[in-house]
């Protein structure tokens, strides 16, 4: 899902901005199935002037990016894709009635104040179809299920204009969740229920899944860019999980979990993330760590953290 995409290049880049920071990766392909890390940046983002809102700024957004340009200090990425942070994106499944793609597209601008909090007309949003488990209801021939996400116009537009400012040419901007969960999903789409936790540096990402469909999206305040010595954050993340799953179960006919993956920063700062998950979880827990999953080679020394940025650089078609 991209709420803006077009085509070209070779080397693909994922550009993504959160919590005053600025991440940036480029892969190349090297045949086959295993890619190249040939960029790999991440450097503060201050946007204080603008009370904290990201893109709320053209100038302040442009000013930002040329500090990354700086410490690039080489072209951008033939193609480029762009994150918005969880607190700036809203996804939510939906049922439409069936229909093409593009019409049903077209047709959602009829239904969006029914999801979303934002006038359409403010809006900038996308329809993706995906793949629910709907049991044996008939009235589910009649329509199709959906994931949609939207943001404010004004945050997409500043962000486009500072990009361009500095010779950056975004092909595409996504829902952080939705790179978050490709990246942690791999090459080969799973089977069945499974769910995806992000313990991320400022906030985390938890999503209950349906083969490659993310079905249940939810952000969390847990935190593990510092050290937890008191073990809350762990706990609550796994609380947070525990109680994501029950919710799939509400959402999901027949939802068990046949495996729960954790990623993220929390992987490098707390041994007891996995060993907490398991203990509290009825189904098997793998840690993911994304460079090897994806036989990705020249990887970072610091491997967790990049997540989004990783699954933005790694859109299907696109390093290839």
């Amino acid at each position: 899902m991209a709420l803006l995409s077009k085509k070209s290049g070779k080397t693909c880049g994922g550009l993504f901005i959160f919590g005053g920071m600025m991440q940036y990766v480029v892969l190349s392909s090297q045949g086959g199935k295993s890619y190249r890390l040939e960029d790999c940046i991440d450097a503060p983002y201050d946007a204080s002037a603008s009370g904290g809102e990201v893109f709320a700024n053209q100038d302040i957004v442009e000013q930002n990016l040329k500090v990354l340009k700086k410490q690039v200090g080489r072209k951008w990425a033939n193609r480029t894709y762009a994150g918005i942070q969880s607190k700036d994106v809203l996804l939510r499944t939906v049922e439409l009635p069936r229909m093409e793609l593009a019409d049903l597209k077209e047709s959602f601008r009829f239904e969006f104040d029914k999801f979303f909090p934002i006038p359409v007309d403010e809006a900038i949003y996308d329809v993706a179809i995906i793949d629910k488990p709907g049991g044996e209801d008939p009235i589910s021939e009649a329509v199709t299920q959906c994931i949609a996400s939207a943001v404010r116009v004004s945050a997409v537009e500043n962000f486009m204009m500072a990009a361009d400012r500095v010779g950056l040419k975004l092909n595409g901007i996504e829902p952080s969740p939705v790179a978050m969960l490709r990246c942690l999903m791999g090459p080969i789409f799973p089977s069945g229920f499974n769910v995806y936790a992000l313990a991320g540096l400022v906030s985390s990402v938890i999503v209950a899944a349906y083969r490659d469909n993310g079905i249940v999206y939810r952000n969390t305040a847990q935190a593990f860019a510092a050290n937890d010595p008191s073990g809350r954050n762990v706990a609550n993340f796994t609380r947070d999980l525990q109680s994501t799953i029950k919710f799939a179960t509400t959402q999901m006919r027949g939802f068990v979990a046949d495996k729960v993956y954790i990623g993220g920063y929390g992987l490098s700062n707390s041994q007891s993330l996995r060993s907490s998950v398991e203990d509290m979880v009825n189904s098997p827990v793998e840690t993911i760590n994304p460079w090897e999953l994806w036989t990705i080679g020249n990887q970072p020394k610091q491997t967790y953290g990049w997540e989004v940025a990783l699954g933005l650089a790694l859109r299907p078609s696109e390093v290839r």
